[in-house]
């Protein structure tokens, strides 16, 4: 018997500037009682993997790496002795790595393993940006090894690990044709649970799959979503609670066998499933990536046409008035804002 646990979290959905990108990481845990409730993955990788890094940007005492919430992981962007994505490059690197994969030499190498397509904006355009920024190729390398031989000795097994990223011109278009901006990681949710579906939800006695995501703000009903981003299903309601909301989906596959998952949409999900963990962090990451293209394009034309450099932003709300303001409509014009500036 066997669970794969696929996990869904967002980064990026309350700023004004840059893309929401929203993450999944599916792992498969052999020999587990699939009729129980899926193991703790924090518990079971403990020799190779823990909820908070050790300071001053390195792992623990022990050398393991920190899966968590991608908030906590990310370090303040005044902090000078370390990089600030050193915890979420760490993770997500390693976790690929340990996968097997090559550890990405570029930004542009990192979009491509997780299967984030570049924004259509030419600001994001360019070479690719030099990685790993915190850590060093080697030292990754070794880590990756030590993860693998904790999964395999833990039975455990990524499965994928993706990112969509929603550029803002598509935020403002799938806000301006639904009138809710929860359907902006509602469409990318959806591409996500249809490659589960497709992959892992093949109904067996032998394997369970299990979808959870963190809620989508304060909603607690989500059969309906579930039903619209997986056709021909039906859900049936474990129960709605005000932290979570449990289902079960019923369907076929696109080879007429019979599917089936679980999914649960939970307060502080990331704090509660591993994979959710991994897959903020693989969301964050690109965010903050992509982040830096923006700013350095945009840095390099104001200094281009004005002679002086601007403030970076991150893209919230209050910085983002504040920058866009500096910038200047003469650097950045309207139809430029009109594509990158989100519209709720």
């Amino acid at each position: 018997m066997s669970w794969v646990i696929v996990g869904c979290d967002e980064a990026g959905y309350g700023p004004t500037l840059g893309p929401l990108c929203v993450g999944m990481a599916a792992v498969r845990i052999h020999h587990s009682d699939a009729s129980k409730p899926a193991p703790d993955l924090w518990k079971l990788l403990e020799k190779g993997v823990c909820r908070e890094p050790g300071r001053g940007g390195k792992p623990d005492a022990r050398g393991r790496i920190a899966v968590a919430d991608s908030k906590a992981l990310k370090l303040a962007n005044s902090v000078k002795s370390v990089h600030p994505l050193v915890h979420l490059e760490r993770g997500v690197l390693t976790f690929l790595a340990a996968n097997g994969m090559p550890i990405p030499q570029s930004d542009l190498a990192l979009f491509e393993a997780l299967g984030s397509v570049p924004d259509k904006h030419r600001c994001y355009a360019g070479p690719p940006r030099p990685l790993p920024l915190g850590s060093d190729a080697g030292s990754l390398a070794i880590a990756g090894n030590l993860l693998r031989s904790c999964l395999a000795a833990a039975g455990v097994e990524l499965l994928a690990l993706r990112t969509i990223a929603v550029c803002e011109g598509d935020f403002n278009t799938i806000i301006r044709e639904t009138g809710n901006k929860a359907e902006t990681t509602a469409w990318a949710l959806g591409k996500h649970f249809r490659h589960a579906w497709k992959e892992w939800g093949r109904e067996s006695e032998s394997q369970r799959l299990g979808i959870v995501c963190d809620r989508l703000g304060g909603r607690a009903a989500y059969a309906g979503l579930l039903e619209r981003e997986l056709p021909g299903t039906t859900t049936d309601i474990v129960d709605e609670s005000e932290t979570r909301s449990r289902y079960v989906i019923r369907g076929r596959g696109e080879d007429g066998a019979a599917h089936k998952a679980g999914a649960a949409f939970l307060t502080e999900g990331e704090s509660a499933h591993l994979p959710v963990a991994l897959a903020s962090m693989a969301a964050k990451l690109v965010r903050e990536l992509m982040m830096a293209r923006f700013n350095e394009y945009w840095n390099g034309l104001h200094e281009e046409l004005k002679g002086k450099a601007i403030s970076p932003t991150a893209g919230y709300a209050t910085d983002a008035r504040r920058w866009l303001e500096e910038i200047g409509t003469d650097v950045m014009g309207r139809e430029d804002r009109e594509w990158l500036v989100r519209s709720a």
